[in-house]
């Protein structure tokens, strides 16, 4: 009879030397000590680019504390990324937060005594996908970017917290299968073993090469045993649920940029799913499913992590930053300080195409927006070449057009087209939160994305205003106040104000194109005292996206002639959503406090919908400022005088040149560009 655990035990090997194939050997060697960091030696070709020139990386395994599951990548990653492993020793007992603890401090003591402001990346696979988000919600502007591969943070709401303790009490030579029984789930073993296949041989050397990786898996899966005895991995599920119970609530407040990839034929647990909910609980997750993949994907052949991160825009070797300075110091790149005043990064041309998807290029197609502007010799130019954006700073002025549906595109062409990113400062209801984001909108007769009050089911509207604001401050925008801007604008920044703000963008009746602003200069002093550039501008076509009917003050007279109804008509505001829009911050203070109406929400009227105008943008003349203007009040209200005349006159040139665009209607404009499949944009009228 055959002695099937001699058998087995056989057909293992001894751990030790599998691990040594595995470049993990000489880390694991060690069972006593906390975690640690160490560096996979892997020969590079020549003329590599070497380690210290590379972004950072820190890899965290998977339950089995050792990298097995990745090990596969090393080469490829070590070519791309300035690699370190985090090892747990299989005697390690530290709880979920001394773990997080113990690994930041590691990281930040390191990236503190390293040279320069390289990006630093974070991947983590199942659990060292938790791992990772504690990681960068702990070490914040220290990590840029987060990979999850099958990320964990689904643990708790799966049978294995029932299960896994009854796997640490099998005997010990049943435990020895454990690994075989359990890859079916884990992996796909074709997948593995095609790694040592060339596609390329006669298929018979191809079958023999398959076979061979089979067998060859068998080790393997039995340096399994070395890592995790069953004491061990009694631990690792414990610290499996600290770590999901611990991540769920604090999931908002990750604010690094997060690429999730989940293997859709991932059997050992809901990782597809989880990807999904994690692209909408985090506010700047992206994620992708990989077809026919398991949960250690990163172990299967054709699986190139570099590759993957290349093809989502998530590979960056420098950070870009929105001031124009370079990254000195690992503390200085901005990547969790969204919606602060510090320098932020900006996005790729891939992750702008991107994020584009949905609200931004809906009305980019719709509205087919014209950019001219102006150089410093008064020649009007197509496009934002005229726009000094490295005389830094910059202060943009322009008209807020109805509900602002002219800037997200307009950001956008500035960084698609320049390379830049303007600072906007926006209202605070922006950074209130959804529910008040949601009031603001439904008190406007519009939505938080910029649909009609009817088109939206409620249940959408607090992730759709959640959305809605991480997208404005992952494109640049803060809070309005003079400090924020004094400090953008101290910074360096190129910043975006619209000085009739909320009251402006809430047009009502017989307001079409009205400037509306504040008496007072104290944009223009403070942009003076840092010498900014101001680049008044004008912008046409979103006040006639509407028809405005009655005005606030006609529908309450109206209302007045009504009975009592026992409903809620459409232009009524809610009772608690007057009350959170009492709650929010006051966008002015001091001396523009007192502008007549200036915060109001919920007063545009009743309004129906037209088809989408065309939007045209006229960026005037740059107007240089001094330190000296600064302190001549006169002066800096002869200025204001003068910025806001241009945005005037800027209106009248682009209502009167628009009269030559062929295109300037929606069904021409529609038709000219799908014969182009999309990718030419209808012509406009020459400067």
């Amino acid at each position: 009879m055959i002695d099937v655990f001699k058998f087995v035990g056989d057909l293992l090997g001894d751990p030790q030397e599998t691990l040594k194939d595995t470049l993990l050997g000489s880390a694991l060697a060690t069972d006593d000590g906390p975690a640690r960091l160490f560096s996979p030696v892997v020969p590079k070709p020549p003329g590599a680019t070497p380690a210290e020139e590379l972004p950072l990386m820190y890899y965290m395994p998977g339950i089995d504390g050792s990298g097995l599951a990745a090990y596969r990548q090393f080469p490829r990653l070590t070519r791309a990324f300035d690699l370190r492993c985090l090892i747990i020793p299989r005697t390690d007992r530290s709880s979920f937060e001394e773990l997080v603890d113990t690994v930041a401090a590691m990281i930040k003591t390191e990236l503190e005594w390293s040279d320069g402001g390289r990006p630093v990346y974070l991947l983590g696979e199942s659990f060292g996908g938790i791992l990772c988000l504690a990681l960068a919600q702990k070490l914040g502007d220290y990590v840029d970017r987060v990979v999850l591969v099958n990320p964990a943070s689904s643990f708790t709401n799966t049978p294995w917290p029932a299960l896994g303790p009854l796997l640490t009490q099998l005997p010990a030579d049943v435990y020895k299968l454990l690994p075989f029984a359990l890859a079916p789930i884990m992996s796909n073993p074709i997948s593995m073993a095609l790694n040592d296949v060339d596609s390329r041989a006669p298929l018979p050397q191809q079958a023999s090469d398959l076979l061979y990786g089979l067998i060859d898996l068998a080790p393997q899966l039995g340096a399994l045993r070395l890592v995790l005895p069953p004491e061990t991995l009694a631990w690792r599920l414990t610290l499996l649920q600290q770590g999901s119970a611990w991540l769920t609530p604090r999931l908002k407040d990750i604010q690094q940029r997060v690429l999730v990839l989940a293997g859709d034929q991932d059997l050992l647990i809901p990782s597809r799913e989880e990807a999904v909910r994690l692209g909408k609980a985090l506010p700047r997750a992206r994620s992708r499913i990989l077809p026919n993949r398991s949960h250690a994907l990163l172990q299967e052949a054709g699986v190139d992590l570099v590759q993957l991160l290349e093809a989502e825009g998530f590979y960056i070797t420098e950070r870009r930053m929105s001031n124009g300075r370079p990254s000195t110091k690992a503390s200085d790149g901005g990547a969790a300080s969204f919606g602060k005043t510090v320098p932020i990064q900006l996005p790729t041309s891939r992750e702008l195409q991107l994020d584009s998807e949905g609200l931004v290029s809906t009305i980019k197609r719709l509205t087919s927006p014209v950019y001219y502007s102006t150089t410093a010799d008064g020649q009007i130019v197509r496009g934002l070449s005229g726009v000094p954006v490295h005389q830094r700073p910059v202060l943009l002025v322009g008209n807020h057009q109805f509900f602002a549906g002219d800037m997200y595109p307009m950001i956008n062409q500035f960084v698609d087209e320049l390379g830049v990113l303007p600072r906007g400062l926006a209202h605070p209801v922006v950074f209130a939160g959804p529910e008040a984001l949601t009031a603001a909108g439904r008190s406007s007769g519009m939505r938080e994305d910029g649909s009609s009050s009817s088109s939206k089911d409620e249940k959408d509207e607090g992730a759709g205003a959640a959305q809605f604001s991480s997208l404005l401050s992952t494109y640049g925008a803060v809070p309005v106040n003079g400090k924020n801007m004094h400090k953008l604008l101290a910074n360096g920044e190129i910043v975006l104000l619209y000085p009739g703000g909320a009251r402006e963008a809430f047009k009502r009746k017989g307001e079409t194109y009205k400037i509306v602003w504040p008496g007072k200069a104290e944009f223009v002093r403070m942009a003076a005292k840092f010498g900014a550039t101001i680049v008044p501008f004008a912008a046409i076509g979103c006040d006639e996206a509407v028809t405005h009917h009655l005005s606030a003050e006609e529908l309450e007279q109206l209302q007045k002639l009504l009975p009592p109804l026992p409903f809620r008509l459409p232009w009524q505001q809610r009772e608690e959503d007057a009350e959170r829009l009492r709650r929010i911050p006051a966008a002015r203070v001091g001396v523009n406090a007192t502008m007549e109406d200036l915060e109001a929400f919920g007063k545009p009227g009743f309004f129906t919908p037209n088809l989408p105008q065309r939007t045209y943008f006229i960026f005037r003349k740059p107007i240089p400022t001094s330190p000296e203007l600064a302190a001549d009040r006169a002066a800096c209200q002869a200025l204001y005088a003068d910025i806001k005349q241009e945005v005037e006159d800027g209106l009248g040139y682009l209502l009167r040149s628009r009269e030559a665009d062929p295109y300037k209607e929606l069904l021409p404009r529609l038709i000219y560009e799908a014969s182009w499949g999309g990718k030419r944009q209808a012509p406009s009228f020459e400067p």
